[in-house]
């Protein structure tokens, strides 16, 4: 078994650290919608606004998947800080509709911009025998923002008008990315040789493989149910009595921690599609009992049991993709889950806020407990080479 010092590389540590900073940038956006009441812009106009950016990423992601390779991605990095940092900056002094619009589409094409070249990069770092633990570590700093800043924000007490000062400072912050391009340059021959990208043919051979196919619509169900969770937790806790329920996310985050650095070695030890599948199970069941909390005890309980099944789940979608990709298409196929992501990000919060607006909190949870079971059943479908599987 390869030693960990073998995936703790300067330069997988280095874009971890990037990783992390993107990341708080957009957990920022947390208090987003309490920024955009206080500016009066009203609910139904707020959801769309606070959908655009995953809109807008969806899109590029989609476009320059194929296209981004190691002789292109600084480009592309310096491009994405620049126009992410832009966006930030014009978020925090504008206040009409159309303009939040329009800067929270450039903020979804300079992030995805940002993260498709860091996924370009970071791929190169990984031993293939690793890939479970080295997606772990990956999903974990990409989610510890989400679970800090919520609670950063209870805990002083921060006021919807703050928001546009914060957004000035991340305009700042979201320049230094590019500080991964101080990297010493033989990360480019590092690793697998996949200097040229797949383009166009290369996608569609991608997306006509069963098993990719398959782990990508799992992936969309799956952030379909997690971004709703982000977005209305709060909001569904306050109907409960739920004292600081933003809470959820940092015990659940706490208990990917303990996962990650307690049993991260089991992911490359068993069949990827399984042990992620069962995690998608337990999911499922969290979110169908969440309406049923009849108290503040069992709401935390399953914020526990919740955490177990997020991290179980996302590093292993992740790297049960890279154990099928062939070494010309990991990063395409990275950033292809990453398109997935985005699409959940955005279906999720549009329908969410409709079901709840119609139907009721109850409703939501039903529905997000449904596809979440349905993306570990699409899970289980997926070959990886362990489990006589072959790479694309």
């Amino acid at each position: 078994m390869a030693s960990l010092s073998g995936l703790f590389s300067l330069g997988f540590l280095t874009i971890n650290c990037q990783f992390a900073l993107v990341t708080a940038i957009a957990a920022l956006f947390f208090a987003f919608s309490g920024y955009l009441q206080q500016l009066g812009i009203a609910p139904a106009t707020a959801g769309f606004i606070l959908s655009a950016d995953a809109l807008a990423a969806l899109i590029v992601q989609l476009l320059i998947s194929p296209l981004i390779h190691s002789g292109t991605v600084s480009r592309w990095l310096l491009g994405g800080s620049l126009l992410l940092s832009a966006a930030l900056f014009m978020l925090a002094h504008v206040t009409s509709v159309a303009l939040l619009t329009a800067a929270r589409l450039l903020q979804g094409a300079g992030f995805m911009c940002v993260l498709a070249s860091l996924i370009t990069m970071v791929v190169r770092y990984i031993p293939p025998e690793m890939s479970g633990r080295a997606f772990g570590w990956l999903s974990l700093v990409r989610l510890i923002p989400y679970a800090a800043i919520p609670l950063v924000f209870d805990q002083l007490a921060l006021a919807p008008a703050s928001f546009a000062a914060l957004l000035n400072i991340a305009a700042v912050v979201a320049l230094v990315p590019v500080l991964a391009l101080l990297l010493p340059s033989s990360w480019q021959t590092e690793g697998v040789e996949a200097s040229q990208a797949p383009g166009w043919s290369g996608m569609r051979a991608s997306l006509g493989c069963r098993s990719v196919l398959l782990l990508l619509l799992s992936a969309l169900l799956f952030f379909c149910g997690y971004s709703a969770i982000f977005f209305f937790l709060q909001q569904f806790g306050q109907t409960l009595g739920v004292a600081n329920a933003s809470l959820f996310f940092t015990l659940a985050t706490l208990v990917m921690i303990l996962v990650r650095l307690g049993g991260g070695w089991l992911f490359d030890r068993y069949d990827k599609t399984l042990v992620g599948a069962a995690g998608l199970l337990l999911i499922a069941l969290c979110y169908g009992l969440l309406p049923l909390c009849a108290s503040s005890r069992m709401f935390f309980v399953l914020a526990g049991f919740a955490g177990l099944g997020w991290g179980i789940a996302m590093p292993l979608q992740a790297a049960a993709m890279f154990d099928i990709s062939s070494p010309s298409t990991r990063a395409m196929n990275q950033n292809l889950l990453i398109v997935m992501m985005q699409g959940g990000f955005f279906i999720g919060p549009f329908v969410g806020g409709a079901l709840i607006s119609r139907f009721g909190y109850a409703a939501l949870f039903a529905c997000l407990a449904g596809t979440t079971l349905l993306a570990g059943v699409l899970m289980l479908g997926v070959k990886t080479p362990d489990s006589g599987g072959s790479a694309v």
